[in-house]
C-alpha cells in the first residue's frame, strides 16, 4: 500500500476523533446539520487530496466543490475557516500554453479565495461601509499600491498584471470579503467556531506527527505528483517538528496561537467542563507539536494581554504570574525537566544560532535599507552585506517580516504596513472598551481578537511572510474592522428610544 494511502488513512481515523470534540466545543454556536456541513466539506476536500493523484485535478474539483457549497449555506465564511488549513498549500505555476511561460502560481489558498471568496464577493450588494471610508482601508490600498508601483520596476507588464491578480486574490479580497460580510455577532461567532473545526483536526494530526515521528502530509506530493519545497522533516533537541498540514512547524504554531486567542471566546459557550477543559488540552497539544518557540511566546503574550482586558485585569496578571512560577518548578522536578528547559526560548541552548541569525539580518538589514530608505530595493539580495547572510540552502532566510517589508518597499512601505495593524486594532480596542457593560458577548469577542492580533505582531517578527501566515493575520485585521462596525450598530440600536407597545 503506497505511504500517501496510509497516510490518508490516518487521517481520517485522527480527525474523526477531532471532529467529536469539536462538535462538542461549537456545539453552542453552530447547530449540528451547520457543523456536519463544515466537517463533511473538510473530508470531501482532503479525500480530493489525496485520491485525485494529479494537482490540477485537485485543484479543479476542489474550487467547483466549495463553489457549489458556498450557494448552499448562510454562513460562506464560516466553510472558509473550516477549510484554510484542511491541505497544504503546495504551489505551481499554470501554464502559459506558448503564449507565455506562465499565467501566475496557485496553491490551495489562492484556490479558495478565487473558488469560495469571489463568489461571496459578487454576491455582496451594497456592502457597508463602502471601500476606503475606514482607516484600516486607506492603509491597506496605499501598501498594495505602493507594492504594485514598485513591481513596475524591472519587470515586464504581464508580470505585473500577475502580481496584481495575485495581491487581488491573496490579500484585498480576503480582507475585504471578511470586513464586510461579517456583518453582525452571529456572523462573528461562526467564523470563530469554523475556524476550530479547521484547527482541531489539525492539532490532534500534528500531536501524532510528534508522537511517530511520521509527517502525515508530506506523501501527498506524491499523491497529486507535485513537488513541493516545504513539508520536509526537520528536527528539535531529538524530536520531530510537527507540521500537520501547514507545511513547516512555524506556520503551525503560528496557527494554534490564533486558534488558541480564538477559543478563549468560545469555551465562554461550552456547558460541559470536560469538553471545555479537553478544547484547550487539544489546542495546548498542538501547539507543543511543532517545537517552535516563537509562538510559544505568542501564546504567552496572548495570553497576558486577554488577562489584562479582562476584568480585574491586574489580578489576573498576578495569579498567571503565579501558576506560571508553580509551573515550572513542577517541571524542573519531572525526569524531562532539563530537556524541556533547553527547548524554552531565552533560557534553552538548543538552535540558540537561530537567535544570532536573526539578530545579524536586522543589523545588517538596517545598513542595507539605509542606502534607499524610503522605497528599498527590490534588489536587497545582491547587496555586499546581504550576502553575508546566505545560509547552509543558498538562501536568506528572512525570519522577520517587518524586515522583508522594510527592505522590499523601504520605511513608506513599513508605515503602511503597521497602519494597517494599529488602525485595525485601535478601531477594535475603543469598540471593546464602548461595549464592555452593554454586550458581555462583543466585549468577551473583542478581548480575543485583539490579544490574537496583538500577538501576530509579536510573532511575525520572528517568520517569514509565506504559506499560510499572511492569509491569517489579514483576516485578523478584517475581523477587527468588521467587529468595530458591528459595535457601531449595536450602541445604535441601544440608543433608540424603545416604542411604546399599542395596546
Amino acid at each position: 500500500m503506497p505511504e500517501f494511502i496510509k497516510a490518508y488513512i490516518v487521517i481520517l481515523v485522527l480527525s474523526t476523533f477531532a471532529f467529536h470534540f469539536a462538535k462538542k466545543a461549537t456545539a453552542g454556536i453552530l447547530p449540528s446539520t451547520q457543523f456536519n456541513y463544515l466537517k463533511n466539506s473538510w473530508l470531501v476536500v482532503t479525500s480530493f487530496a489525496f485520491l485525485t493523484f494529479n494537482f490540477w485535478l485537485f485543484l479543479a474539483a476542489s474550487c467547483v466543490f466549495v463553489a457549489v457549497r458556498v450557494k448552499k449555506t448562510a454562513q460562506p465564511l464560516a466553510l472558509y475557516m473550516a477549510l484554510l488549513t484542511a491541505v497544504p498549500p503546495i504551489t505551481a505555476a499554470i501554464p502559459g500554453f506558448g503564449v507565455m511561460n506562465y499565467l501566475m502560481q496557485v496553491d490551495y489558498l489562492v484556490m479558495l479565495s478565487a473558488g469560495l471568496l469571489l463568489i461571496v464577493y459578487f454576491k455582496l450588494k451594497s456592502p457597508q461601509p463602502s471601500f476606503g471610508r475606514i482607516n484600516t482601508d486607506v492603509f491597506l490600498l496605499c501598501y498594495l499600491l505602493v507594492n504594485i508601483g514598485l513591481n513596475l520596476i524591472g519587470t515586464t507588464m504581464t508580470d505585473n498584471i500577475r502580481q496584481c491578480a495575485v495581491i487581488f486574490l491573496t490579500t484585498f479580497l480576503p480582507y475585504y470579503i471578511i470586513s464586510r460580510r461579517v456583518q453582525d455577532v452571529d456572523h462573528l461567532k461562526a467564523v470563530f467556531a469554523g475556524f476550530m473545526v479547521a484547527c482541531f483536526p489539525a492539532a490532534v494530526i500534528g500531536l501524532f506527527e510528534a508522537g511517530k515521528s511520521w509527517l502525515l502530509y508530506t506523501s501527498i506530493q506524491h499523491a497529486l505528483n507535485q513537488y513541493w519545497q516545504y513539508g520536509g522533516y526537520l528536527m528539535r533537541d531529538g524530536g520531530l517538528r510537527a507540521s500537520s498540514s501547514f507545511g513547516h512547524s512555524i506556520a503551525f504554531g503560528f496557527t494554534m496561537v490564533i486558534a488558541l486567542g480564538f477559543y478563549l471566546f468560545v469555551q465562554s459557550t461550552i456547558k460541559n467542563k470536560f469538553f471545555k477543559l479537553a478544547g484547550f488540552g487539544i489546542i495546548a497539544l498542538g501547539l507543543i507539536a511543532p517545537l517552535s518557540r516563537g509562538p510559544w511566546v505568542g501564546a504567552m503574550v496572548l495570553v497576558t494581554i486577554y488577562l489584562y482586558l479582562g476584568r480585574n485585569g491586574l489580578s489576573n496578571l498576578l495569579k498567571l504570574a503565579m501558576g506560571g512560577i508553580l509551573t515550572l518548578a513542577l517541571v524542573l522536578m519531572l525526569p524531562i525537566g532539563g530537556k524541556v528547559m533547553n527547548l524554552l526560548p531565552f533560557v534553552g541552548k538548543t538552535d540558540s544560532q537561530n537567535v544570532d541569525y536573526r539578530q545579524q539580518l536586522l543589523d545588517t538589514s538596517l545598513i542595507v535599507v539605509a542606502k534607499s530608505p524610503w522605497f528599498g530595493n527590490r534588489n536587497f539580495k545582491e547587496a555586499p552585506e546581504m550576502k553575508k547572510m546566505v545560509q547552509g540552502e543558498h538562501i536568506i532566510d528572512l525570519v522577520n517580516i517587518y524586515v522583508s517589508v522594510m527592505l522590499n518597499s523601504g520605511y513608506v512601505g513599513l508605515f503602511f504596513y503597521l497602519g494597517m495593524f494599529l488602525t485595525a486594532i485601535w478601531a477594535a480596542y475603543r469598540a471593546m472598551k464602548r461595549i464592555r457593560t452593554v454586550h458581555n458577548e462583543l466585549f468577551q469577542i473583542g478581548r480575543s481578537l485583539i490579544s490574537s492580533i496583538l500577538a501576530v505582531m509579536f510573532m511575525i517578527a520572528a517568520m517569514s511572510d509565506t504559506l499560510i501566515i499572511p492569509y491569517l493575520y489579514y483576516m485578523l485585521i478584517a475581523l477587527c474592522v468588521a467587529y468595530s462596525q458591528i459595535v457601531k450598530k449595536v450602541l445604535l440600536l441601544e440608543s433608540l428610544p424603545t416604542q411604546p407597545v399599542p395596546t
